[in-house]
């Protein structure tokens, strides 16, 4: 029988570690338990996907560059994808036992969970770190708004859920490297 896989914690600190320590006027973490699902359909079966977010007292799917809620959060990723963002375990397990493969013809869900990473940002420097981050025209500007990004030169997705605070979703892999990022983009400014 194969070993169970450890948790990666030790990684999750050397990220940590990266990011700018807290001041008066900004703090990143790692979000901790926040769930990442892909809801996925091809045309003609949006309609699941509206449905399976009825039954489970959510908005229909987001337009583009909408962020609806306030955990969890709906992001449109694309004509034919968006992403929820949830620390709600139960919400995510159902949403997933309801959008699983071959449940519908021609939409699902994928929990991206394990392969994504969550920083949350938070406080009035949150647009000075963003400017030094993102290109101008991909910075949400207000609670509401969220897109697919380039985090420097990897893919990102940032959604704005509040004035002063915003959730930048990226590649586990690309964790450290984001980490590095964030942490010198602060340094380099006036922070």
């Amino acid at each position: 029988m194969p070993e169970q896989l450890l948790s990666s914690r030790p990684l999750d600190a050397a990220w940590q570690a990266a990011l700018p320590p807290a001041s008066p006027t900004l703090t990143v973490s790692v979000a901790d338990g926040l769930r990442v699902l892909a809801l996925r359909h091809l045309a003609g079966d949006a309609a699941a996907i509206d449905e399976v977010l009825t039954a489970h007292s959510l908005p229909p799917l987001p337009g583009p560059g909408a962020c609806l809620g306030d955990d969890p959060w709906q992001l449109w990723t694309g004509p034919a994808e968006m992403l929820l963002v949830t620390s709600n375990g139960p919400l995510a397990d159902g949403v997933l036992a309801a959008l699983r493969p071959g449940c519908h013809r021609l939409a699902c869900a994928v929990d991206q969970s394990a392969g994504s990473l969550v920083f949350d940002m938070r406080g009035a420097g949150l647009d000075d770190l963003l400017s030094r981050l993102l290109d101008a025209s991909a910075i949400p500007g207000h609670a509401g708004l969220g897109v697919r990004a380039r985090l420097m030169d990897i893919s990102a997705v940032i959604l704005r859920v509040g004035q002063d605070r915003a959730l930048l979703v990226v590649d586990r892999a690309l964790g450290g490297y984001a980490a590095q990022w964030i942490g010198h983009a602060w340094h380099a400014g006036p922070g």
